[in-house]
């Protein structure tokens, strides 16, 4: 140890920068031996420097830990020689507590001369030499980078812990939380302080008191333990949970460090497994066969309930068994060894096992999966099919004998696969068939495949319990096809039989003599049609030969009335004079003999003499006007009764409509409960048109006739109705006042003649039959539906015009006439 020099006078001064609290050591004389040793064996890192950071001490845990080399080499060099990656930082720090006397503690990363890094807390305090002035620095250092990394490394961990995946949870003893990760707050829900509320119990309710404590014992003896619960989160749901609980001891404190994993996934996987699993066997239970599936060790991984129930055992008896372990199916045992030992994947062979006591036959199908590890076998139970080709083959040669014999037709028998185990009849050479090309071939080998096609439903149908009849073409000629099942003694369908028989000739004369009576047909129909029209011809001859005596009627009874008409009419003017004559010598002779006979007095006053000679000129006034009446009649007779006339004339349309309205007269007036027909005409200017007169007072008379019956049947229910109705009211309701308008006009060269009533009108559906012959809406026996259809042909027909309809229900109807104008 280098020898420190100090000036025996110098005492102890204070630092005048520093606290009176602080205390910087003071340079006091002591045993020389004693400081040295201080100075050497001091427990820890020091250092002296003067001003200028020359050493002039230091101890051996300084040499030790920052220098390297002779220890005495170094006094009196400089402490940046020493560290010569000391940063300008701490020469700043060195320089400021020279000058001001402050004390500075600080931690830093150090490269020390070794070339070591490490992590260093230095501690620098002045010393005041003799004369009071500070002499230089007492530097101590101390290493931590131990710690540093401790602290690191805890600060890490305390990381892992906030952001592990699973919940992280220390318990103390009486069941409170110490610690909580953020996992295990986002997998309860709560914050920290709300979980440190809170005991195990609460988010756990199967740890009770009781039951903690016991729990705690346990863990403490076993130091750790994992097991499976159930949480309770804040939103008070259930989630399953992985717990490990660790036993730990800290600071003389004893805690769980619990582990916690949400499991909520793998249990539901577990539950989707053990679903599927589930599952897998009901299907596996419903396949109608023995299911087992086999690991290449020759180990039962699992059955069916069938395969179970074959052998009387319970399901869930065979798992992990050799598949040896039933004696009685040695030859299932060889089949399974041998198909692990073959490299196939897939395999069917036949074996018979006794089941419940019997020997049955299988046929087992194999399927290696998961790398040929494992293997599954479906044993078919086809006993029964075994039995029934036994029943095929006896019957078979029954079968063919028969077969052999069927006249204009084949015969086979197939099996459920479709396959022929039959095939005979006369009909098979014809088409280029033998027993050979279709015997033990199925439907698809036989035959093309539009005829495999054809025919597989019919037998698809027979397997199915169905007999059928259908017609079939096949080779150019046309079969009957006869299917039907084929049963054994328990009613159940072993094969399928089919018999065609050649129809052809007897089709061809089914068509020939469809065609006949189609032919027939038809000609009883152009019959029907014949007669229809004869009987429309022969009524519409009968309504016309009507009209036509009507007419003559009405010209004959037009002339026999005109002959006295004419007599009256021509001599009326004369009697009028005469009366006048008369009537006059009467008054001459009151003025020259005023005073008559008594006798002529009495037969004066006899014969009202004076009413006599005021009323008779009157009553000649109204024979005049008779006369005049029945002339006019008379004449409407005689214009209408030409209906003989065959050639066109030109014609007033007008004078046809008012002879035709004046021989309807009568049934316009008013009549019990009924008011008059109210007609109005509206006559444009229209000029004679060419026609035939007859026939078109004809449609006349038709038009208005329907005209009237229509109003008469309505005026009919709305008196009805009216009684009815003041019946329950008392009051009196509306009258009905049944009206038609007659309307002509000129459009062009065409006369329109509108003949509308305003009657209850005629449907859309009505109206497309009213000009069809023998349509009538009237009750039977008041019209022969042929009035508007003969009207019709009058107009169309005859006069090259249109007849048309316009109605709206509950307003009335109106016909139209068009006719054109030469």
């Amino acid at each position: 140890m280098q020898q420190i020099s100090v000036h025996q006078s110098a005492k102890v001064q204070p630092n005048p920068t520093r606290s009176p609290s602080s205390k910087i050591p003071t340079a006091v004389p002591q045993s020389e031996s004693v400081l040295s040793q201080f100075v050497e064996y001091v427990p820890a890192a020091v250092a002296m420097v003067d001003r200028q950071m020359r050493y002039l001490a230091w101890s051996r845990r300084w040499y030790s830990e920052y220098s390297s080399g002779d220890r005495t080499c170094a006094i009196g060099r400089s402490h940046y020689e020493l560290f010569p990656h000391l940063g300008e930082s701490w020469q700043q720090r060195y320089q400021h507590c020279i000058e001001t006397g402050e004390p500075l503690c600080h931690e830093d990363y150090l490269i020390k001369p070794n070339g070591k890094p490490e992590w260093v807390k230095w501690e620098i305090q002045p010393w005041i030499a003799a004369d009071g002035e500070i002499g230089g620095l007492m530097l101590s250092a101390e290493l931590l980078t131990e710690r540093k990394q401790l602290a690191d490394t805890l600060q890490l961990t305390q990381f892992a812990m906030d952001k592990a995946a699973d919940a992280v949870l220390w318990m103390t003893p009486d069941a409170h939380f110490s610690y909580i990760n953020e996992a295990a707050c986002q997998l309860l829900g709560y914050t920290p302080e709300e979980l440190r509320a809170l005991t195990v119990s609460q988010i756990d309710p199967a740890f009770s008191p009781p039951i903690w404590a016991e729990h705690w014992r346990a863990i403490k003896q076993f130091q750790t333990f994992t097991f499976e619960s159930n949480y309770i989160t804040q939103q008070n749901h259930s989630i399953p949970v992985e717990v490990r609980v660790n036993y730990l001891t800290f600071n003389g404190q004893e805690y769980h460090c619990a582990f916690v994993r949400d499991i909520s996934e793998r249990k539901q996987a577990e539950s989707d497994l053990h679903n599927a699993k589930e599952q897998l066997q009901a299907v596996l239970d419903a396949v109608p066969g023995l299911v087992s599936w086999v690991s290449s060790d020759l180990r039962y991984l699992g059955v069916n309930r069938h395969l179970a129930a074959a052998f009387q055992m319970p399901v869930d008896s065979f798992a992990d068994r050799p598949v040896g372990f039933l004696q009685k199916s040695p030859k299932f045992s060889e089949m399974v060894q041998d198909f692990f030992a073959s490299p196939d994947l897939t395999q069917s062979t036949e074996i018979t096992l006794e089941s419940q006591g019997k020997p049955r036959s299988y046929l087992v199908v194999s399927q290696k999966y998961q790398k040929g590890t494992k293997a599954v076998f479906i044993g078919i139970d086809i006993s029964d099919r075994k039995q029934m080709e036994v029943a095929l083959r006896r019957s078979e040669t029954l079968y063919r004998t028969l077969a052999k014999n069927f006249p204009n037709g084949t015969v086979c028998l197939f099996d459920p696969d479709l396959r022929h185990t039959l095939a005979e009849g006369t009909e098979l050479p014809k088409v280029g068939l033998s027993k050979e090309l279709i015997e033990s071939k199925t439907l698809a080998e036989a035959f093309p495949s539009d005829v495999a096609e054809l025919y597989e439903p019919l037998y698809r149908d027979a397997l199915a319990g169905q007999e059928s009849v259908t017609e079939v073409p096949f080779a150019s000629r046309l079969y009957l096809a006869h299917t039907l099942p084929l049963k054994n003694e328990q009613g159940e369908v072993i094969a399928g039989m089919i018999m065609t028989q050649n129809i052809t000739e007897r089709k061809q004369a089914e068509d020939a003599l469809r065609r006949s009576e189609e032919r027939f047909r038809q000609k009883a129909e152009e019959l029907k049609q014949t007669l229809q029209e004869l009987k429309q011809t022969q009524t519409q001859l009968i309504q016309t030969e009507k009209m036509s005596s009507l007419g003559q009627l009405v010209a004959g009874v037009a002339h026999e009335i005109n002959n006295p008409v004419s007599f009256i009419y021509g001599n009326i003017a004369h009697a009028r004079q005469y009366v006048r004559d008369l009537l006059q010598l009467v008054e001459l002779y009151g003025k020259e003999y005023p005073q008559p006979t008594p006798k002529i007095q009495q037969h004066i006053a006899g014969i009202g003499l004076n009413f006599l000679l005021e009323d008779f000129p009157k009553l000649m006034s109204s024979m005049q006007v008779g006369a005049d009446r029945i002339r006019e009649v008379v004449l409407s007779l005689r214009n209408f009764s030409r209906l003989d006339q065959a050639q066109k004339k030109s014609v007033n349309v007008h004078e046809g409509i008012n002879s035709t309205l004046l021989i309807l007269q009568n049934r316009l007036k008013a009549k019990a409960g009924m008011p008059s027909i109210e007609v109005i005409k509206e006559y444009g200017e229209i000029p004679l048109i060419e026609c035939y007169a007859g026939q078109l007072n004809q449609v006349f008379m038709n038009l208005l006739g329907n005209a009237i019956d229509v109003l008469e049947e309505e005026g009919q229910k709305q008196l009805k109705m009216r009684a009815k109705v003041s019946k329950l009211t008392n009051a009196s309701p509306g009258t009905f006042t049944p009206r038609i308008c007659i309307r002509t006009e000129r459009v062009g060269d065409c006369a329109l003649i509108r003949i509308s009533d305003n009657g209850p009108g005629i449907t859309v559906e009505t109206k497309k039959h009213i000009f069809e012959p023998f349509f009538t809406t009237k009750e039977p026996g008041k019209g022969t539906g042929l009035g508007l259809s003969i009207s019709y042909q009058i107009v169309v027909e005859k006069h090259s015009g249109q007849l048309d309809c316009t109605s709206v229900p509950g307003l009335g109807t109106e016909f139209i006439i068009t006719l054109p104008i030469p």
